[in-house]
C-alpha cells in the first residue's frame, strides 16, 4: 500500500514539473539555423541587437516575425516574408541556400522610404517593422 501511494505522488510530481518546464520553455528556438546564420552574414548587426549565446552575440526571431504577438511564430514582419520567399523549402538547414535568402531579401523595399531592407543593415537598424505582413496559416 505504502509503495502504491509512492509511487502516485511521484507521479503528480513529475506530472507538475513537466507542465511546468513546458509551459517556461517558449524561449526555444524551432528553427534555430536562421538567427545563427544571419548573425553570421551580418555580425556587426549581432553585436548590436543580439542576444548572449555561448557561439557570441545571435540575433532574435524578432528579426522576422512582430514583436507585437511574439507568440505566433506564424506571423512575419515584411522583411520575415522578404526572407521566407527567398527559401527554397521550410524549414531550410543548408547555410548557402540560407545566405542566399538574407541576401535576396536585403535588395527588397523595406517599409522606410527609400531603403532596401539592406540599407536599414548597412545603417545598423533592424530591418523588419513591428507589424505582421502576412495573415495566420
Amino acid at each position: 500500500m505504502r509503495n502504491v501511494r509512492n509511487l502516485g505522488r511521484f507521479f503528480v510530481a513529475g506530472a507538475v514539473l513537466f507542465t511546468f518546464f513546458a509551459l517556461n520553455s517558449s524561449t526555444a528556438l524551432a528553427r534555430p539555423q536562421y538567427p545563427k546564420a544571419m548573425s553570421k552574414l551580418y555580425p556587426e548587426l549581432a553585436e548590436k541587437f543580439g542576444k548572449d549565446s555561448p557561439n557570441g552575440k545571435l540575433l532574435s526571431c524578432t528579426v522576422c516575425h512582430p514583436m507585437k504577438d511574439n507568440q505566433k511564430k506564424k506571423l512575419r514582419n515584411n522583411y520575415g516574408v522578404a526572407f521566407g520567399e527567398g527559401l527554397e523549402k521550410k524549414n531550410e538547414k543548408d547555410e548557402k541556400k540560407l545566405e542566399e535568402a538574407f541576401t535576396k531579401a536585403a535588395k527588397g523595399k523595406s517599409a522606410t522610404k527609400d531603403k532596401t531592407f539592406g540599407d536599414l543593415i548597412k545603417d545598423l537598424e533592424l530591418p523588419g517593422t513591428d507589424e505582421p505582413a502576412n495573415k495566420e496559416d
